[in-house]
């Protein structure tokens, strides 16, 4: 059954989120020069240009990183966790600065953080040391892949799947199209699943998901990213790369879901965080798009080889 206040909840917070998130997403300004010279650095005429709407796409995985940290304290009030997002953050930078560190390297010096952590934080106990390190170091590593997949999608290779937007205000109009095809497949299985489901997706971790619910929202995200293909992508990728990106949002999105309803089921808790008005928190609302991004960063780096 539909939660009528809660879905009035969510309407508002719409009417309000997605104009703004349009505009800063569109937007083709950028920080390059100003955020070189706040680090102090001269700016470099090869530095790619960092839009407004990657920067909005860090500033939510770092909210969504706060959230995962205050869930691992539930069960770890003493930590060092911060060191997450020291981590997570230069990553980000170093990525947006066209420094990318090579991810054998990043994720080793990931590694380092997440022992020594666990060495001076952790109990004495050995199998309850290894249980934080691994939450702790999967929780992190699953957010920085987000952050620098949803980062990629303003660059190429993702942009060179399409052709240049002639259309003022939307020269991101890619972007808007996965965001869109994401939160509709969301909507989509809600409000099906609430309506007409039957069948358990998977009690176990998401009581509420259906079958019903997972179709319709798989059928929304083809259809969205089906129909928007065929105006919006550069002629020399075939046709059939819409349906296949439609799918790959529509599975990808509903993975992270669950991924993020098994972690709140591990903490026992219900929301992940309350910082967005109907919807919970930031972990709650994007965690479909955080599965998401990486899927297609993968699939425009393999169209584009």
């Amino acid at each position: 059954m539909i939660n009528v206040a809660n879905l009035k909840k969510r309407l508002v917070f719409v009417v309000f989120a997605v104009p703004l998130a349009l505009v800063f997403i569109n937007s083709t300004f950028s920080f390059s020069a100003p955020l070189s010279k706040l680090l102090g650095h001269t700016p470099r005429p090869d530095l790619a240009p960092i839009y407004p709407g990657q920067i909005l796409a860090f500033l939510i995985v770092m909210l969504g990183a706060y959230e995962y940290r205050r869930m691992l304290s539930i069960i770890f009030p003493v930590n060092a966790f911060w060191i997450g997002y020291v981590w997570i953050l230069t990553m980000g930078i170093a990525y947006l600065f066209n420094y990318s560190v090579p991810g054998t390297l990043s994720i080793y010096v990931l590694l380092i953080l997440v022992a020594f952590e666990a060495f001076f934080c952790g109990k004495a106990n050995p199998q309850a040391r290894w249980k934080r390190a691994c939450l702790f170091f999967s929780g992190i590593v699953f957010l920085n892949i987000a952050s620098i997949s949803m980062m990629s999608l303003f660059r190429d290779p993702f942009m060179q799947l399409f052709s240049p937007s002639t259309v003022p205000f939307m020269h991101f109009i890619a972007v808007v199209v996965v965001i869109t095809a994401v939160f509709m497949c969301d909507s989509a299985a809600y409000f099906v699943g609430s309506a007409w489901g039957k069948r358990r997706l998977s009690a176990s971790i998401s009581p509420n998901k259906t079958i019903e619910g997972s179709a319709a929202g798989l059928m929304a995200s083809i259809l969205i990213v089906s129909v928007s293909w065929i105006f919006i992508r550069d002629p020399k990728y075939p046709m059939f790369i819409g349906p296949i990106m439609g799918v790959l949002i529509g599975v990808m999105a509903q993975a992270g879901d669950l991924l993020v309803s098994l972690i709140k089921r591990y903490f026992k808790v219900k929301d992940a965080g309350s910082m967005i008005f109907g919807h919970g928190g930031v972990l709650d609302r994007f965690d479909s798009l955080f599965f998401a991004a990486p899927v297609l960063y993968l699939l425009a780096w393999v169209l584009t080889r």
